[in-house]
């Protein structure tokens, strides 16, 4: 067949025109049309058909076609299709991301003026001391959050005036407020060393200072992984008055990695529904870019496996090799606010006048009175399996394998984050 015999207009669709680029669809059937680009200025021309050889004869018959048409016939695009190769479209893309690079220097200029201010006032209170501190109301810690919220570095922000109005309000207590303060002198050490960190580094900052990400490039570019993903415990605890947070923490059964579901509400507004703790559900999640992985998104919809249910939980033997874990986590990924942890053979009981639970090597770790009396009940002098979260002072229980079955403990009476620190 001869290019010149395709040279008409009723042989094609949908005129369009972006710069010197044209194209036009051509159907050769009802359920298939290629579609044929020609560049006016370069002679360039594409075509998605896989005929050979090139240039095939639709888009030789296209060029000719061009040459012979009114401008008014092509519909103005403001960019060029998406089926037309990398090269062509290079210069828009490459526009894109200089936007996207703009956007980011940005921000980073206006996270630096919060982030100037935070180390005028830490030097501030270091100088006066902690106990001097003590003495101050809340509105001298609210003030240096509101200057880090213009900042746009609002997760900062929170934890620094939600952790000094509790100690504003239990000096007694200082320990959650320090740790906030060495978590924020740790990110502005990493500021000034930003060019030196590699990705998830970067990544594990911007998200400790509040920096958001988007959840179609999490999606779309962060670590994929398909699996069967065991629903082992879920956390719910209010933030601020009116912010709460559900933590969902799944076990992948092949991959044998933990995955962290985190989900917000704000006001009268309630989570959606939540997974049953012990269930199986079936389906890949995309993980958040760090150093140490664990927050992640579902790609698509998860499959729940009705007949099925978790009867067993692979964990640690010790605390000690917990213990080890974490620390090798926050050599990664210092902001790590609690590490998931599932303890096999452990054992509720008494340490004076406090109870804990014992794992195998017979160390102890306090828990709440209310947790550990249900433990108590539940186990009979028998060992359990627990998982919860350990924040590396602190365990904290969220769920228990009892008789082949997932108990949640989530119904039970839990200190808040400004409390904790009081059962380490």
């Amino acid at each position: 067949m001869r290019p010149d015999l395709l040279v008409d207009r009723a042989f094609f669709r949908h005129y369009a025109r972006c710069g010197n680029w044209r194209w036009a669809a051509l159907p050769v059937s009802v359920e298939q049309v290629h579609w044929v680009a020609v560049n006016t200025a370069t002679g360039k021309v594409f075509c998605t058909c896989a005929l050979r050889p090139r240039p095939c004869l639709h888009v030789q018959a296209f060029a000719q076609l061009v040459g012979r048409l009114e401008e008014d016939c092509f519909e103005v695009h403001p960019t060029l299709p998406e089926w037309l190769p990398f090269e062509l479209s290079a210069q828009i893309r490459l526009t894109a991301r200089r936007k996207n690079t703009d956007a980011e220097e940005l921000r980073w200029k206006r996270a630096r003026q919060g982030l100037e201010e935070l180390t005028r006032w830490l030097d501030d209170v270091l100088e006066r001391g902690i106990a001097t501190c003590a003495a101050e109301d809340p509105h001298f810690y609210r003030l240096i959050a509101t200057r880090l919220a213009d900042a746009s570095l609002r997760q900062l922000s929170r934890r620094i005036r939600t952790a000094g109005e509790a100690f504003a309000q239990h000096p007694e207590q200082p320990e959650p407020f320090l740790a906030v303060l060495a978590d924020a002198a740790i990110a502005l050490r990493a500021v000034e060393r930003r060019d030196r960190l590699d990705e998830r580094q970067q990544r594990d900052l911007e998200a400790f200072l509040g920096f958001t990400f988007k959840r179609e490039d999490v999606r779309t570019k962060g670590e994929r992984l398909d699996d069967t993903w065991a629903v082992v415990g879920i956390v719910q605890e209010t933030l601020e008055a009116d912010l709460r947070e559900r933590r969902t923490w799944l076990w992948g059964i092949q991959s044998r990695r933990f995955a962290l579901l985190v989900d917000y509400a704000f006001g009268v507004e309630d989570f959606a529904p939540a997974f049953p703790v012990g269930s199986l559900q079936v389906g890949t999640l995309a993980f958040y870019p760090s150093a140490w992985p664990l927050r992640a998104l579902p790609v698509d919809t998860l499959r729940h496996l009705p007949e099925q249910a978790i009867r067993s939980l692979p964990g640690w033997r010790t605390f000690a090799e917990m213990a080890h874990t974490f620390a090798q986590a926050i050599a990664r990924q210092p902001w790590i606010s609690a590490l998931p942890a599932a303890v096999e053979a452990v054992v509720p009981a008494f340490c004076g006048s406090s109870i804990g639970i014992s794992d195998s090597s017979d160390a102890w770790l306090p828990v709440t009175e209310a947790t550990g009396w249900v433990l108590l009940a539940m186990s009979g002098g028998l060992p359990l399996t627990i998982f919860g979260e350990w924040n590396g002072e602190r365990f904290r229980p969220v769920s228990v394998l009892c008789d082949k079955r997932f108990v949640t403990l989530s119904h039970i009476c839990e200190p808040s984050s400004s409390e904790a620190a009081s059962l380490a």
